[in-house]
């Protein structure tokens, strides 16, 4: 395609007000709780079907839009085909108001909170290179394993009658290069890890030419399993993405969507006991001002040298938590886009905030808090939302005319199956303008895409819970990108 994504996650917070569902839940949001005060029991009763809906009873929002419970259509062309049969979700609350977004780096007291809860505070460590350079780093025990395990594919090799080369060399290296160069290192390397603190300081330093000053990584030791803490605050004009992650190591930090169901039966993963995990830690280090908003398995996969097949091996399979901002008890719509896509070499990526927490069977896993934001209300004016019927009518045009020109060049016909359309805020920026934002509420459609191709005789079915096939602004019915961010 004409577009190119530059940053991909996968990545991923407070004593929430919000709650939303993943794939994987059937919970409530608490946009979708509705607790019936002083009402007869029909009318409680009224309520609560209407808070199945997603829609609050009464609430501002819900009257403004006049959206129906369920969004049913079907419709389309040749190459583009649509069936609507959708959950209507809209938050509750008296109405959206006007926000502007700007991004910010990490602080001291970012660093320390988030320290101080999920890895006890412990100090930092890294393998002293200094001490250990003439190993590069590596123990006796690690060189000696690393040695085994490539004579073991040099036999390997060799019983299958061919030549013990590396796969994937250039030079023709062979295994016993391999070996002979690791067996160098061994003669002075020591028998146990050399380590030496690393200062946990969160420094900022605008323009530094050596971006390594503006990076904090290192290892932490929590009742004996090792984490690893990367922050990166090169924040700049050219680069408008700043990352702090945190993840044990035997999880590693490969976290993605797309779990399958022999995996996650494996997990033996509560549910419930991980969510409610998720929201004391976040609570404990002070997202106030953020909630889930979305949920579901993830997997961390690798690839390693003992596999030889060269295929992705599964490292541990977890629960997220995707954490977004909330404003005024209205959250920030979760997606799966990460919005870093370009359309030109010049274009700068300013990804979205997004906060996820990580949990396995055995506790917590990985944290990933990326592009914190600094939000001020601009009005205190409700804005304007269209009614669903005119979101509605652009729905119908748009999602056909948007894949028919995607897939122009391509024989493919394209499917959609749309289960759920939300209401909800988005950063939303000017083409060019990576320095500052709006919040505005939009609508987004969910649901599976199915790409059938004559070459192919399985179709390609993406059927993750957080995909929006069409964002439409409640302002004015545009079409905004998610991948692009307007």
């Amino acid at each position: 395609m004409r577009r190119k994504n530059l940053v991909l996650l996968c990545t991923l917070a407070s004593a929430v007000s919000l709650l939303a569902t993943g794939c994987q839940s059937s919970a409530p949001t608490e946009e979708e709780i509705v607790l019936p005060k002083e009402e007869d029991e029909s009318d409680a009763k009224e309520d609560a079907q209407s808070a199945e809906s997603g829609q609050k009873a009464g609430g501002a929002i819900a009257d403004q839009v006049q959206a129906p419970e369920r969004f049913t259509w079907e419709g389309g062309s040749e190459q583009v085909s649509v069936k609507a049969d959708a959950l209507v979700v809209i938050p509750a609350g008296e109405g959206f108001q006007s926000y502007k977004v700007t991004g910010r780096v990490f602080n001291q007291e970012d660093y320390d909170r988030v320290s101080q809860v999920l890895i006890k505070g412990e100090k930092l460590w890294d393998r002293d290179m200094e001490a250990m350079g003439a190993s590069n780093g590596w123990t006796i025990d690690e060189i000696e394993a690393r040695i085994e395990l490539y004579r073991k594919k040099k036999a390997e090799a060799e019983a299958m009658g061919e030549k013990p080369l590396v796969p994937g060399s250039e030079t023709g290296q062979t295994y016993d290069d391999l070996i002979e160069n690791w067996e160098a290192l061994k003669e002075n390397a020591s028998k146990e890890v050399v380590t030496r603190e690393v200062p946990a300081i969160v420094t900022y330093i605008e323009d530094v030419q050596d971006r390594a000053e503006n990076y904090l990584t290192g290892w932490a030791t929590v009742d004996g399993k090792n984490y690893f803490v990367s922050l990166d605050n090169n924040f700049r004009d050219d680069w408008r993405y700043a990352n702090f992650n945190l993840y044990d190591d035997e999880s590693n930090s490969n976290f993605s969507f797309g779990t399958s169901e022999q995996d996650i039966q494996s997990a033996e993963i509560s549910v419930e006991e991980v969510r409610r995990k998720a929201l004391e830690d976040a609570a404990a280090m002070g997202f106030s001002d953020m909630a889930i908003a979305g949920e579901e398995y993830l997997t961390s996969v690798s690839i390693s040298e003992e596999n030889d097949s060269n295929e992705a091996v599964v490292d541990a399979v977890g629960y997220g938590f995707h954490f977004t901002r909330t404003l005024d008890g209205i959250p920030v719509t979760y997606t799966h886009e990460v919005g870093g896509t370009l359309e030109g070499a010049d274009d700068v990526p300013w990804p979205y905030e997004e906060l996820s927490l990580v949990y396995t069977k055995d506790g917590f896993a990985s944290f990933n808090w990326r592009n914190p934001y600094e939000v001020e209300k601009t009005s205190e004016e409700y804005v304007f939302l269209l009614p669903f019927s005119e979101i509605e009518n652009v729905f119908q045009e748009m999602i056909v005319k948007k894949y028919e020109d995607f897939f122009s060049q391509a024989d493919v016909k394209v499917d959609f199956e749309i289960n759920e359309v939300r209401l909800g805020y988005m950063r939303v920026m000017e083409k060019g303008n990576t320095k500052e934002a709006r919040m505005i509420p939009v609508w987004d459609f969910f649901g599976k895409e199915t790409l059938r191709y004559p070459d192919m005789d399985e179709p390609y079915i993406m059927d993750w819970p957080y995909e929006s096939w069409l964002t439409i602004n409640a302002l004015d019915g545009t079409i905004i990108d998610r991948g692009l961010g307007y």
